[in-house]
């Protein structure tokens, strides 16, 4: 299964994806440690509660993750500056990540409206085109409802993605084709991040 994670170290491509959403920082690894009572994917409600018990502010920004040699998603994201100054992102995520790599980012205000990730492509595979695509069509829908988690998306959408997915979840040999598309063996593609 090829799977969003935090990425393993901060290459030149994510330096320049980061740059390309704003030029005012660079990204940054910060620890998780999650709060007991944080619900997970929740960091716009976690933080302000956070703040709001001990002190201290939110920190907005992008939590920037990668999918095998796939795609990189920069996902609006907030964190927690303790009263004495450390940064903490308090929010639990999938797969239990140690560390987020995080990018800074003051323009980020959420106001109960779902603010669209920027993704890019590491590869010129149409599966993962048409998976960005797919993406995007879930950002505007859920940025254009008018009854808050409530939101609409075109009929065949998620049998669309469920059939992306099972073919991203195949099993494959190290020499066979990457099961992501884009030409390579496994071995030298999206295997590389198992």
């Amino acid at each position: 299964m090829i799977r969003e994670t935090t990425p393993a170290r901060i290459t030149q491509v994510i330096i320049d994806f980061c740059a390309s959403i704003t030029s005012d920082s660079s990204p940054e690894y910060i620890d998780v440690c999650p709060a007991s009572w944080a619900t997970p994917n929740e960091c716009f409600n976690n933080v302000p509660r956070m703040v709001k018990q001990y002190g201290g502010s939110m920190i907005s920004g992008w939590a920037v993750w990668q999918r095998g040699n796939m795609l990189l998603d920069a996902e609006a994201h907030a964190i927690w500056r303790t009263p004495d100054g450390k940064l903490i992102d308090i929010t639990p995520h999938s797969y239990n990540e140690k560390r987020i790599l995080f990018l800074f980012d003051s323009s980020v205000c959420y106001h109960g409206i779902t603010i669209p990730s920027h993704r890019q492509a590491l590869t010129n595979s149409p599966l993962v085109a048409e998976l960005i695509r797919l993406c995007t069509v879930r950002d505007h829908a859920m940025q254009t409802s008018i009854f808050g988690d409530r939101y609409t998306l075109p009929v065949d959408w998620y049998d669309q993605v469920r059939a992306l997915e099972f073919i991203f979840a195949q099993e494959v040999g190290r020499n066979d084709p990457c099961p992501c598309g884009s030409g390579l063996k496994y071995k030298k593609c999206c295997g590389q991040f198992q």
